[in-house]
């Protein structure tokens, strides 16, 4: 028989657990976005978190009473989920999206202090071929039209080849 000591180890225990498997959840609707994505993306987030409450559940329950389920240990995990969101839910919700603000901002610096030589290489190389690739298809109008000349003149000429051949066969 367990005594009251060990229950209200037992219930501190799940209590702990509640409160990490609430900040799971803040962190996991923080780092899911406020979008709500279709499909796929949707399950991998919800399978993960499930995943992980689960892993915390069965630490709170192995570490303190060896895996014996009771009713007391759903209440805890149930108190220490409530209080987390009553007391601690909007300080932690906020602090984790503002390190996730600080966390974009910086690697959008980062990013962009990354590519500094790249747009510098494109401006200096590409952007040149680019502006003469765009020429060229300008003026391509023009040089299709050049190009049709001699096309153009043989067939003009054609019917003067023909009388001049008949009629030097005639005089033969």
């Amino acid at each position: 028989m367990e005594t009251i000591a060990f229950q209200s180890l037992v219930f501190s225990y799940t209590v702990y657990g509640g409160i990490i498997i609430g900040i799971l959840y803040d962190l996991f609707k923080v780092l899911r976005g406020k979008k709500r994505h279709e499909g796929i993306i949707t399950s991998i987030w919800d399978i993960l978190f499930l995943t992980t409450v689960l892993l915390v559940a069965v630490w709170a329950i192995f570490s303190s009473n060896y895996g014996q389920l009771r009713a007391y240990v759903f209440i805890g995990f149930l108190v220490g989920f409530f209080l987390y969101e009553k007391i601690l839910g909007k300080i932690c919700a906020g602090v984790f999206y503002f390190t996730k603000r600080k966390v974009i901002s910086f690697f959008k610096t980062t990013n962009s202090l990354f590519l500094l030589p790249f747009k510098f290489l494109y401006f200096l190389l590409w952007y040149p071929m680019a502006k003469l690739v765009k020429f060229i298809r300008t003026k391509k109008k023009n040089l299709n039209k050049i190009k049709k000349i001699p096309k153009i003149l043989l067939e003009q000429n054609k019917k003067y080849y023909n009388l001049i051949i008949r009629r030097q066969n005639r005089k033969s």
